[in-house]
Formats: C-alpha cells, structure tokens, sequence
C-alpha cells in the first residue's frame, strides 16, 4: 500500500501534467487563431471617411451618411469626415450644419485645402467676399495644393461676382496659363470679352471652349448667336441659335431670339 508521501507526489505530478496541457493548449490555439490586428481609433475614422467620400461621389448618399457618421463616432476631429459632412449637409439644403462642418474641416492646425476651396466658393456665393478672399489667398500661398488652375477660376469668378472685372480676367489668364484647355475658364473669358464689347476675341474663347465642351449652355449659345450677328456670319449665328432653340427652348436666351 503506497504511502501517503507517494500518494502526495503523485498527485503534484498530475497536476503538473495538467497545467502543462492547459499551456501547451492555449499555445496551440494562439497560434490556430491569432488576435485580430485592431487599427487606432484614428486610423479606422480616416478608412471609414475616405469610403463616404467615395459613396457620395457615386451618388449612394445614405451609404455616405453611415459611413461619415462610424468615421466621426471614432474620431470626432477627422478633416476628411467633417469636410464630407459638410458636403452632404449640401445635398440636405441645411446650410448651417453645412458651415458648422465646413468649419472643423478647416480649423487649425492642419485645415484641409480641398474644404478651405469649396467654403471660399460657397461665401463667394453667399456674398461674403471678404472671408473668401482669406481663404482663397490661403490657398494660393500653399504650394502643395495642386488644383490650382481650378482655384484660380474661382478666384476670378468671385471677382466677376463683385464687379472686378480687370481682376477677373488677371485671374481667369492664370488659370489658362496652367490649363490652356480648362473649360470653365475658357467660358468665363468669353463671358469678360462678350461684356468688354471685343466680339473677335469672343468669338476665339467660344471656338476654344465649343471645341471640348461640345453642348455648353444656353448662355454661352446665346453670346456666340449675338456675337456672329456682330461679325455678319448669319450662317453662323443661325447654327448657334438652332443647337439653342432645339437644346434649351424654354431658356430665356431661346424665348429672347423670337423677340
């Protein structure tokens, strides 16, 4: 009959075993299923933002909306959330939410550029030019930012806006100057050169512009119309005034050629 210093070490032996088998499993299961790699709070709220961006641009705003809203939960301060919040603020006609995003967007430090250029464009819009200027001098003092021939058509369109129209054109020839073929600069020089009463150089920015944007709008239609009865090519003018009577008959531009 064993004693009960046999009984004792073989109890401690067994016990030994069985902690040894609970490591060696948990080991082995480590191993077979590793911890998951969690990303920062940060990290994941940019990932989350830069899928909103991506919904709204294809148009899935609900989706955009969820995505934005995991992305501030996780990171209330991201640029790139509350930019995109804001332009879906846009969408939802809520202009003070829109300004309210706008603004974390472009808070210090580190203000997000492409935010700071369209909250210039829209208090450019809302007639409040002063604060634009701030925003859009900003930009252009950046030169990591590189939508510049972009920027410098706003630019010259908030200046046509507030009738400074030599600093319109200043900026609009910068712009075409990094882009000879930007459309909606080519359009606003017709526009300045129709208004400046200079019909040849008119009729060479609608040319250029008609030559990439082969639709355009009943306006520049109706400045090329007036334009080519300037320089007598009725030929011309009546081509203009048919692509605008048959694309945009209700415009005020179509009702005003039966006037």
């Amino acid at each position: 009959m064993p004693s009960d210093t046999t009984g004792r070490g073989l109890t401690l032996r067994i016990s030994l075993i069985i902690i040894f088998l609970i490591l060696l499993s948990g080991c082995v299961t480590e191993r077979a299923f590793p911890k998951p790699d969690v990303k920062p709070p940060e990290e994941r709220a940019q990932i989350h933002a830069d899928l909103a961006g991506n919904y709204l641009q294809r148009g899935q705003l609900d989706v955009a909306i969820e995505e934005v809203k995991k992305s501030l939960d996780l990171d209330k301060n991201n640029k790139s959330a509350n930019y995109i919040m804001a332009l879906i603020q846009i969408r939802l006609k809520k202009p003070e939410e829109s300004e309210r995003y706008f603004k974390k967007a472009i808070a210090e430090p580190n203000p997000l550029p492409s935010a700071q250029h369209d909250y210039a464009n829209r208090l450019c819009r809302d007639e409040k030019y002063k604060k634009a200027e701030v925003l859009y001098r900003s930009l252009l003092n950046n030169v990591l930012y590189t939508a510049r021939a972009r920027l410098l058509m706003n630019v010259g369109a908030c200046f046509n806006k507030q009738e400074k129209y030599k600093e319109a054109e200043n900026a609009m020839r910068q712009s075409l100057r990094i882009n000879p073929n930007y459309p909606d600069a080519l359009l606003q020089m017709a526009k300045i050169s129709y208004r400046n009463g200079k019909p040849l150089e008119t009729r060479g920015w609608y040319q250029r512009y008609f030559q990439i944007a082969t639709r355009g709008g009943p306006e520049i239609l109706y400045i090329a119309y007036q334009t080519e009865m300037t320089l007598r090519d009725k030929n011309a003018a009546a081509s203009y005034a048919l692509k605008l009577r048959s694309m945009y008959p209700r415009s005020s531009q179509a009702i005003k050629l039966d006037h």
